[in-house]
């Protein structure tokens, strides 16, 4: 069970109380590092009805990542890979999945 259900329902409840509008849920993070073509594709034909933010940390491993204390440096630029590949683009049109931004969040989705 991953560390981040512990406080799922607190959160929801606070965010709940406040008003805030947000995703129903992320997806990707127990994943971090390690997204290649093949998990993308299996993430994306088992998304839930909802709006969920799919975590991952695209870049390119120059000399400032380099100099910075992650242990995500290489697979930084295969995320970057996958996610811009025209292939990924087809696979989510074809599963009906639209991208947004958290601007939309301003708006009634």
């Amino acid at each position: 069970m991953c560390v981040l259900h512990t406080f799922a329902s607190k959160f929801r409840e606070a965010v709940d109380r406040e008003g805030f509008k947000t995703p129903d849920g992320t997806l990707g993070i127990e994943v971090t590092g390690t997204l290649d073509e093949s998990l993308f594709r299996a993430i994306a034909g088992s998304l839930p009805e909802g709006t969920w933010e799919f975590v991952c940390h695209p870049g390119y491993s120059d000399a400032d990542l380099q100099a910075a204390n992650t242990r995500l440096r290489q697979s930084r630029e295969t995320e970057l890979r996958v996610l811009t590949l025209p292939a990924a683009r087809q696979l989510l049109a074809r599963e009906g999945i639209q991208l947004i931004s958290y601007r939309d969040f301003t708006i009634d989705l």
